[in-house]
């Protein structure tokens, strides 16, 4: 059983959360940080999480810092966090780990594609993934998540997708669908209800007699129609659904192939 962990994100939460302020000649303020203190944060974290897993065989997972597929999907992708610094001693826990543990580096990918790809290669026997990155919801398997292990489902995971390719997500820069929120993409989606157009007469004030175009919740089967037909009242296309849907998608197995990346495409 193998722990597998967001390098990324233990080693962001371990750095930032032992970076000091302090003030200088009563009119100056000068950050500073310290390796040893963000070392001693990142073993207490990895401590916790495999008491948690109940297993030492760890196996940490970082991005390429060359960038990655999605950047060419959409130019905008991340880009409010270009000016935005890692804490001080980031990288020098990140070498760190790689000097003391085994990890892995996939090119062209994000750390959450390549803990998605070894969640479901079999490369390891019952792997457990550690994340508190919302996007691994998508990933079936076992997860370490609030203090204790969970499992996702396949199902599980292609609705949590779907969700987010229509409520977007702030944190990684692309918007989903305009108008959705996480409410309402929840409830069209377990509920499987697509919109359907139809022309409604005025009946009264000034535009008496006028048609204009209304839209009713039909269920449907098909979850993809539900996220295309929300795409469409918006004013856009079933290609603008799919770039967000594919900037949204955690890479699995099925999508890597010895650094060839497959884009989702919906299942009909």
């Amino acid at each position: 059983m193998t722990l597998l962990i967001d390098g990324d994100m233990i080693a962001y939460r371990s750095t930032v959360a032992v970076e000091k302020d302090t003030r200088f000649l009563d009119r100056y303020h000068i950050l500073f940080s310290s390796f040893d203190d963000g070392w001693h944060v990142m073993l207490e974290t990895l401590g916790e999480l495999t008491d948690l897993a109940e297993t030492d065989d760890v196996l940490f997972c970082f991005s390429d810092p060359t960038g990655t597929f999605r950047h060419k999907l959409a130019r905008d992708y991340k880009g409010h966090r270009r000016t935005t610094r890692k804490p001080l001693a980031y990288w020098d826990v990140v070498e760190g780990i790689k000097k003391r543990y085994p990890y892995r580096i996939l090119p062209n990918l994000e750390a959450d594609d390549t803990l998605g790809i070894l969640m479901t290669n079999g490369e390891f026997d019952d792997p457990i993934l550690w994340s508190l990155d919302k996007d691994l919801k998508q990933i079936p398997g076992r997860h370490l998540r609030d203090d204790e292990v969970v499992e996702v489902t396949p199902e599980e995971g292609d609705l949590f997708h779907l969700y987010q390719t229509l409520a977007g997500d702030t944190a990684d820069g692309y918007p989903g669908c305009p108008g959705i929120g996480e409410t309402i993409a929840w409830r069209v989606l377990e509920n499987r209800m697509k919109l359907v157009p139809y022309e409604h007469v005025l009946k009264a004030g000034k535009n008496k007699g006028k048609t204009e175009i209304r839209y009713e919740e039909v269920p449907t089967d098909d979850l993809w129609e539900v996220v295309v037909s929300h795409f469409e009242k918006a004013g856009l296309t079933e290609e603008d659904a799919l770039e967000q849907a594919r900037i949204a998608r955690i890479l699995q197995a099925n999508s890597y192939d010895n650094g060839e990346i497959t884009l989702w495409t919906p299942s009909r």
